[in-house]
C-alpha cells in the first residue's frame, strides 16, 4: 500500500490462533502503511478473538484501553495440568478422575473465584522478576518466586454441561475480568479448589477494551482491502473516549496547545476531552493536590 496520511484510531482484529499479538501488529502496520501501531492487551498464540490495534495518536490511549473489562469464553479440562497451564505445554501432572465431580462441586469452585482474588502469574508469562521475564526463567529450567497479583473477576461461570470422558471432565465457561487477569490461572485455580490438576484447553476473547467480537475484522480481510475500504474499519479517537467534553475558547486553546496548566476550571474527578473547532485536541486531568488541570494526552497542538 502506498504511503498516505497517517491514520489515528483503532481497528478491531479477530486474531487467529497460531499467531502472536506482535505478528498481528506487524501485519496491520504493513496494511495501513505506517509505523506507529500497537495493541491493547496481549493474546497468547493459541488464543483467538478480540485484539484491539491502535494506530497513530490512538497509541497514546493504550493504557486507558487496557483498563477496560475483558470477556472470554473457553473450556477447562480437569484431570491433568501442563507447564504452561494450557495445551502448549508438556503435561506435568495427571490424576485420573475415578468418581466425577458433581455440577454443584464445580460450580462452588468457580464461585470461590468470583470477586477480588489473588493470582500467581504462570511461569510461562511476560511478567518480569529481577528484570527478566518469567518465560525466560521457565525456558532455562529455572523456577523463581513469582509476585502475587490482584485481579477482579466480575463474572466467572460455567456455560455448558460437564462432560466426563477418558477419566477427565471438561466444561465451557465465560469470564468477565479486569486487566492483568490470567485466564489460564483461573482454570488452574478452579482445579485447586477441587483438589485436581486442571488445564485451560481452549480460549477466545469476546470483548477487549470495550470492543466486541462482532466489531472485529478478519486479519486476512484487513491485509487485502483497498485503503478506502480499510479506512471504513477504523474507529476514530473521538469514538473511544467517554469522558466529559469541553469546547475551548481561543484563549483556552492557546494555553492548551502550549501545554499550560489551568486553574480556572471547576475541579472534577473525571478527565476532560478538550475540543477546538470540532476536533479533539487533548485530554486534561485534574490534580487535586495542586488544584490544577494539566495535560494527560495530547493529540494535536495546531
Amino acid at each position: 500500500m502506498q504511503q498516505n496520511k497517517n491514520i489515528d484510531g483503532i481497528i478491531v482484529v479477530n486474531k487467529p490462533r497460531g499467531m502472536t499479538s506482535f505478528d498481528v501488529v506487524a501485519k496491520v502496520r504493513r496494511a495501513v502503511g505506517q509505523k506507529r501501531v500497537g495493541h491493547a492487551g496481549t493474546l497468547d498464540p493459541n488464543v483467538d478473538g478480540v485484539l484491539v490495534v491502535a494506530l497513530g495518536k490512538a497509541t497514546k490511549l493504550i493504557d486507558e484501553l487496557q483498563k477496560r473489562r475483558k470477556q472470554y469464553v473457553g473450556t477447562i479440562t480437569l484431570g491433568f495440568a501442563t507447564e504452561t497451564e494450557d495445551l502448549d505445554g508438556t503435561v506435568i501432572s495427571e490424576i485420573p478422575i475415578q468418581k466425577p465431580f458433581s455440577d454443584s462441586d464445580i460450580d462452588q469452585a468457580i464461585l470461590h473465584l468470583n470477586g477480588e482474588i489473588k493470582q500467581v502469574p504462570p511461569m510461562f508469562s511476560a511478567v518480569k522478576v529481577n528484570g527478566k521475564r518469567l518465560y525466560e526463567y521457565a525456558r532455562a529450567g529455572e523456577v523463581v518466586e513469582r509476585p502475587v497479583r490482584d485481579a477482579m473477576i466480575y463474572d466467572f461461570k460455567r456455560t455448558s454441561d460437564v462432560i466426563y470422558q477418558n477419566q477427565q471432565q471438561k466444561f465451557d465457561f465465560e469470564a468477565t475480568v479486569s486487566k492483568g487477569t490470567y485466564i489460564r490461572t483461573l482454570a488452574i485455580d478452579t482445579g485447586t479448589h477441587l483438589g485436581i490438576p486442571a488445564t485451560m484447553t481452549s480460549l477466545t476473547r469476546t470483548i477487549g477494551s470495550g470492543m466486541t467480537l462482532d466489531q472485529a475484522s478478519e486479519l486476512s480481510d484487513i491485509m487485502t482491502l483497498e485503503r478506502t475500504a480499510l479506512l471504513e474499519l477504523i474507529i476514530p479517537i473521538k469514538n473511544l473516549l467517554t469522558w466529559p467534553s469541553k469546547i475551548l475558547t481561543d484563549d483556552e486553546w492557546f494555553a492548551v496547545k502550549n501545554g499550560q496548566k489551568i486553574t480556572t476550571w471547576p475541579a472534577s474527578d473525571k478527565y476532560l476531552q478538550l475540543i477546538y473547532r470540532d476536533e479533539i485536541k487533548a485530554v486534561y486531568a485534574y490534580n487535586k493536590e495542586d488544584g490544577i488541570w494539566q495535560s494527560r494526552y495530547v493529540f494535536a497542538n495546531e
